[in-house]
C-alpha cells in the first residue's frame, strides 16, 4: 500500500545558547571522576539516542523533553562543548535521530518523521502517515526511511521539492512492531573484485537481489524481512527466531545479516537467500545490542552480559565483565570495546583481551540506581578523542579518552 506525505510544520528556529553544563569536572582525589570533561544538563528528560555528523564535528542528540539538541566544539576554546541549537516541534519523545549533510532527521512518538535544517534549526518538512510511535529513522540521502510500532516502515522521499500530491510513499508491512531497520545502498557489480569466494559476480547474477536499493527490517513478530525500495516487494524472509528481532547488523561487505533477538540468541544469515547460517548461543537473556567489525562482532544482552565473536565460525572468544544491570550499548574504537550500561556506568575493555581498561562513573547525584549509582547509560559514541553518553537522567557527559584508559579506576 502506498501513503500519502503530507504537512509542513512552522518555524521553530532557537539560536545558539551557552551549555547549562560543567566544565572542567576533572577531580584528583582516587575513585573519582578523573576522566569527566563536561555534564550538560540542556536536556530536560531522558537522553534517547545521538547521532554524528560525517565529519565529526556535530553531535545531535534526542531526548523524551521532545526536543533534539545540536552540539559542537566551542571555537577558540579547546575541549568545551557547546549547545548550537535546539530542534523544537515534535509533541512526543523523539525516540531516534540521523545526520546527513545539513539536515537532521528526527522521529517521535507523536508519529511523525521531521527533517531540520541544521544551520537554522528551522523545520523543513513534517512527513505523516505512521499511526504508532516511530522507533528508529534513517537517512540515504534520497530516501528517509522509517520503523514503527504500527507494524510498518516507510519509504519518504528526501527532497521535498519532489513531492508532489501524487507522490505517495512506500510502505513493508510485518504482522507486529518494526524496530531495527538497516539501508542497503545499490550493489555494484562486475569490475570490482567480488567477496572471498571465487564466482562472485555469477552468483550476483542469479540472485534475486539486483541492481536496486533495499531495506532490512526486524520486528517483535520474531521475523526479518528484505525489501525493495522500488517495488516494495519482500524479498527475503529471515526466521527460526523464537522472540522479537532487537537488533540487527550486517558484515563489511553486506552479504551477512546478524539478528539479536529476546529468545537470548543470536543468528546470521545469507542476505540474498535467507539461508540460516550460524547460532551464536551463550547469552542468558535478551539481546539489546549488536556491532560488526571486519570478522569479529559484539554484542550486550539484559543480564549485564558482553561479549566478542568470531562470527564466520560462531566461536565466543572474549567476555567483557563487571556490569551491574543491562548492556544498552557496544560500540569499538580502535582497539577498545566501550560499553553504557544500567548500572549508570561506561565501561572500556581491551577488545582481544577483555581487561577493564577503564570506568567512567557519573558525578554524584547523576541518579539512577541499578549497582553504579548513576542513571542508565543510553547511548554513546567516540569522537576527536572523547566519549560521549547519554543517559536516563537527561544528561550528554563527555570523557577524555585521548590517553587510551589505561588506568582502570573504581
Amino acid at each position: 500500500m502506498w501513503d500519502e506525505v503530507a504537512g509542513r510544520c512552522s518555524r521553530a528556529l532557537r539560536g545558539r545558547r551557552k551549555s547549562m553544563g560543567s566544565h572542567g569536572s576533572k577531580q584528583s582525589k582516587e575513585g573519582e571522576n578523573t576522566a569527566l570533561l563536561e555534564s550538560l544538563k540542556e536536556h530536560r528528560a531522558s537522553i534517547n539516542c545521538m547521532a554524528k555528523s560525517e565529519d565529526e564535528s556535530l553531535l545531535v542528540t534526542a531526548s523524551d523533553d521532545k526536543e533534539a539538541r545540536l552540539w559542537g566544539m566551542v571555537a577558540g576554546r579547546e575541549g568545551e562543548t557547546e549547545c548550537l541549537g535546539s530542534l523544537e516541534g515534535h509533541t512526543g519523545f523523539v525516540t531516534s535521530v540521523d545526520v546527513t549533510g545539513e539536515y537532521v532527521v528526527t522521529g517521535s512518538s507523536d508519529t511523525t518523521v521531521k527533517k531540520w535544517d541544521m544551520t537554522s534549526c528551522e523545520c523543513l518538512f513534517t512527513y505523516e502517515g505512521h499511526t504508532g510511535q516511530v522507533m528508529r529513522v534513517i537517512c540515504t540521502g534520497e530516501y528517509i526511511i522509517s520503523s514503527s510500532r504500527d507494524h510498518t516502515a516507510r519509504v519518504w522521499i528526501f527532497d521535498t521539492d519532489d513531492i508532489t500530491p501524487e507522490n505517495k510513499q512506500r510502505c513493508c508491512g510485518h504482522v507486529k512492531g518494526v524496530h531495527p531497520i538497516i539501508y542497503i545502498p545499490r550493489r555494484k557489480t562486475g569490475g570490482e573484485g567480488g567477496g572471498e569466494e571465487g564466482g562472485d559476480e555469477k552468483k550476483e547474477e542469479n540472485s534475486i537481489i539486483k541492481d536496486e536499493e533495499l531495506v532490512i527490517t526486524g520486528s517483535t513478530d520474531s521475523t526479518a524481512r528484505l525489501w525493495s525500495i522500488f517495488s516494495g516487494a519482500c524479498l527475503v524472509t529471515y526466521k527460526n527466531h523464537r522472540g522479537p528481532v532487537m537488533t540487527m547488523a550486517t558484515d563489511n561487505d553486506v552479504r551477512v545479516l546478524f539478528t539479536g533477538s529476546a529468545d537470548k540468541t543470536i543468528r546470521s544469515f545469507d542476505i540474498q537467500t535467507g539461508r540460516p547460517l550460524k547460532v551464536f548461543e551463550g547469552h542468558t537473556e535478551a539481546i539489546l545490542c549488536l556491532s560488526v567489525v571486519n570478522k569479529l562482532m559484539y554484542s550486550g544482552d539484559t543480564d549485564g552480559r558482553a561479549k566478542c565473536w568470531v562470527w564466520q565460525y560462531g566461536d565466543c572468544t572474549c567476555e567483557y565483565r563487571g556490569h551491574h544491570n543491562s548492556v544498552t550499548c557496544i560500540k569499538f574504537h580502535q582497539g577498545v570495546v566501550y560499553t553504557g550500561c544500567g548500572d549508570g556506568i561506561t565501561r572500556a575493555f581491551d577488545a582481544k583481551t577483555g581487561v577493564l581498561r577503564q570506568v567512567y562513573r557519573q558525578e554524584q547525584g547523576g541518579g539512577g540506581g541499578g549497582g553504579g549509582g548513576g542513571a542508565l547509560v543510553s547511548c554513546l559514541t567516540v569522537c576527536g578523542g572523547r566519549l560521549y553518553t547519554g543517559s536516563e537522567d537527561g544528561v550528554l557527559r563527555v570523557w577524555d579518552v585521548s590517553q587510551g584508559g589505561t588506568a582502570a579506576w573504581t
